[in-house]
């Protein structure tokens, strides 16, 4: 393999046993969205199967219809919009999925499709959910309902991990709305709201789940996070391909942004922008080698890059040489600032032509 990135099932649990600190597996809806933002999906979900995990968050219909093709025992509970030729099937595989507004309360009930439903309100996030003022009628609607049954309400945090202020005030919003519409509908049982870092800093007595996403894949710092540590689930490695030693001062890559030193090795590495690696590492971000950081150079290419071997290790690189773009030694955290992004991209952003790599 040219490239692959390596998932650490050992680390997944050692996460899962770190959240479990702070809320017990029974509370834990573990969010395998988005491939398991990169990680493969159904095997993490067969992973934490195996560590007792029974509820699962997913984006869309086709991700929750895959899971429950896998395992048609676990909960599954969509978090995004879906379509209205999604609705009947995803009833019919007793999978959750939220309501966000009136016209889809409207379409389930002409359409006669028994269903149980979330709520989604939104208290400061600004996406999707009822507004606080239509919380009034959406009650009154509801007594009304023949086929949606609500089951749950939840909401969103949009800043739990930079902004306690605020998100003590959607905490707040969250109590307010959520108190009036289980005193008025006596079939909502359950309430969420808790995410990655707001199940880390806030006491969760009151809910009834937590949403647990990024930590699980430990794509945080442990200043994020302290008291708590979570380790990488993904390590990102490639092989080097072709080694130069420069007779003269020589351009690389293209638009000849970096000039190689005359006597300097550069080696090139068989992964670029195509697999994952953001060209915003060119000519700043770094891989590791040998107990180095050495420089990626020049721009990062589709399917390659090139990186400064130092003097100290350029008599024994030897091509089929492996690199670690992050990892154990370089975080994803780390990676996505030089990028001016954040882990959840970089680690989403790993494409499907890299193979997923599964050790224990």
């Amino acid at each position: 393999m040219r490239c692959w990135a390596e998932i650490n099932i050992k680390n997944l649990y050692h996460n899962i046993d770190e959240i479990e600190k702070v809320a017990p597996k029974e509370k834990m809806i573990a969010v395998i969205k988005a491939d398991a933002y990169g990680h493969g999906m159904l095997k993490i979900c067969e992973s934490l199967i195996q560590k007792r995990i029974r509820h699962f968050a997913v984006a869309t219909a086709e991700e929750a219809l895959k899971v429950k093709e896998f395992d048609n025992d676990v909960s599954v509970l969509i978090l995004g919009p879906i379509e209205y030729e999604y609705m009947d099937k995803i009833s019919e595989k007793n999978i959750y999925f939220m309501v966000t507004d009136f016209e889809e309360i409207k379409y389930l009930e002409k359409s006669q499709i028994p269903t149980d439903v979330f709520l989604k309100v939104d208290t400061g996030m600004g996406r999707v959910g009822f507004q606080k003022y239509e919380i009034d009628e959406l009650i009154e609607k509801l007594k009304n309902c023949k086929f949606v049954k609500p089951i749950g309400i939840f909401s969103h945090f949009s800043s739990s991990d930079t902004d306690a202020k605020y998100t003590e005030f959607q905490e707040n919003n969250f109590e307010e709305i959520s108190k009036k519409i289980i005193s008025k509908l006596p079939s909502v049982k359950y309430k969420h709201l808790l995410n990655s870092f707001g199940s880390l800093k806030l006491k969760n007595d009151k809910y009834d789940f937590v949403r647990v996403g990024i930590i699980i894949y430990g794509g945080v710092t442990d200043e994020e996070t302290k008291p708590y540590k979570f380790k990488p689930v993904m390590s990102l490695f490639a092989k080097i391909s072709y080694i130069k030693k420069l007779k003269e001062d020589s351009f690389i890559s293209y638009g000849n942004t970096y000039l190689g030193k005359a006597g300097q090795t550069y080696a090139t590495v068989s992964i670029g922008y195509a697999d994952g690696v953001r060209r915003d590492l060119s000519n700043k971000g770094y891989v590791y080698y040998k107990g180095h950081r050495c420089e990626i150079v020049g721009r990062v290419c589709m399917d390659q890059l090139m990186v400064h071997i130092p003097a100290e290790l350029a008599d024994e690189v030897k091509k089929g040489d492996v690199v670690e773009f992050f990892g154990e030694n370089i975080s994803v955290s780390e990676v996505a600032n030089l990028c001016n992004t954040i882990s959840y991209e970089i680690l989403c952003g790993i494409s499907q032509r890299v193979p997923r790599i599964y050790v224990k």
